[in-house]
């Protein structure tokens, strides 16, 4: 994400950090001017979690925390060290879909304020007291807090064979079948989406079953980001999605860094959430990508983006790309049924 400044004396200052380090200022986040202010009007998790957001207007949360439906069991110190990597996961993410300019609720109709919404429940398996699945439904995302700790999710990385396992991913994939909700199945998406992702129609549950008994784990990496994605044409989504948002938020921070940059890519990176140009986004994205994985590999560490973007997927991330910017332009239910057909035609011919 962009650079962010101390309000008092200028010096750079992280999207977490809660008090500047060098003339110690006590910070918080305005996410409704996207800048650091002094602390005034705190979230009431400060203290708990190191939250250093704003509270939202008339209440004692910010416009993160509010969205935690479910808290795990504040009994155990180890929950509330995971739970804070959790806020701190999804403050990110609220980032994120703020610069695309998607909400996280959605009214139902005219003169209805509030429909479909985003919520979490965080949960843990310690004091729950059996397994929790992280999982979707309706808007609501479930979150197995054992997804924040290092150790154990680095243990279901390798188990499940996977290159790429972060907390942030986690709720960016989740969020992302939110979305397919809103956007596709709500919208004239829903057939080019079959002809990129799949029939959706399939049985989710049966599809999900059917991949997790499979014996062979190799995929084909030419149709798909990851071998998670072949599961249903929804995950498909989904990780897609994610991968949509790394790439826009990588960009972002890329272009507050001492960077060389062409004409091209300083435009490009003047605000990547918002870049109407998906060539544009993927040219300055392929060098930078390869560029942290070789950084990465200079320090002994794994790759950063170890992912091969082929020309099917780099068309399913167009397709992303087109949805948000469609929904943002406020055309989403004016399109005739033939628009998004027409403009996923045109676009295919570049893939």
């Amino acid at each position: 994400m962009k650079q962010f400044r101390c309000p008092t004396c200028r010096e750079r200052v992280l999207f977490e950090r809660e008090r500047c380090r060098k003339c110690g200022t006590d910070l918080m986040f305005d996410p409704r001017q996207s800048m650091m202010r002094a602390l005034s009007a705190p979230c009431a998790n400060r203290a708990l979690i190191g939250c250093n957001w704003i509270a939202g207007d008339g209440g004692a949360l910010c416009a993160c925390c509010e969205l935690t439906r479910t808290i795990p069991d504040l009994g155990s110190a180890r929950n509330v060290i995971l739970w804070k990597k959790v806020e701190q996961a999804k403050r990110r993410l609220l980032y994120d879909l703020d610069r695309l300019g998607l909400p996280t609720v959605f009214a139902r109709g005219p003169g209805l304020e509030q429909g479909p919404h985003l919520a979490f429940d965080i949960l843990s398996e310690e004091t729950a007291g059996h397994p929790i699945m992280t999982g979707h439904a309706d808007g609501l995302i479930t979150l197995n807090l054992a997804e924040a700790d290092d150790a154990e999710r680095e243990a279901r990385r390798i188990a499940l064979r996977e290159g790429y396992r972060t907390l942030l991913g986690h709720v960016r994939h989740e969020v992302g079948h939110f979305y397919w909700d809103m956007l596709v199945a709500q919208s004239n998406w829903t057939i080019p989406f079959r002809a990129v992702f799949g029939d959706e129609r399939a049985d989710y549950q049966l599809a999900l079953a059917a991949y997790h008994d499979r014996a062979d784990r190799t995929f084909d990496p030419k149709g798909f980001i990851s071998e998670y994605a072949t599961s249903h044409p929804w995950e498909d989504w989904a990780e897609t999605f994610a991968h949509f948002l790394h790439i826009v938020s990588t960009l972002d921070s890329a272009a507050s860094l001492p960077l060389a940059l062409g004409e091209r890519a300083r435009h490009t990176l003047a605000d990547p959430y918002l870049e109407s140009d998906f060539e544009a986004l993927l040219w300055s994205w392929t060098p930078l990508a390869d560029s942290l994985n070789e950084l990465n590999r200079s320090v002994g560490q794994s790759e950063a983006y170890p992912f091969e973007l082929s020309p099917a997927v780099k068309g399913k991330l167009h397709f992303v790309h087109m949805v948000i910017a469609r929904f943002r332009n406020g055309r989403r239910r004016t399109a005739a049924p033939h628009a998004a057909a027409d403009e996923l035609t045109a676009a295919a011919s570049s893939w």
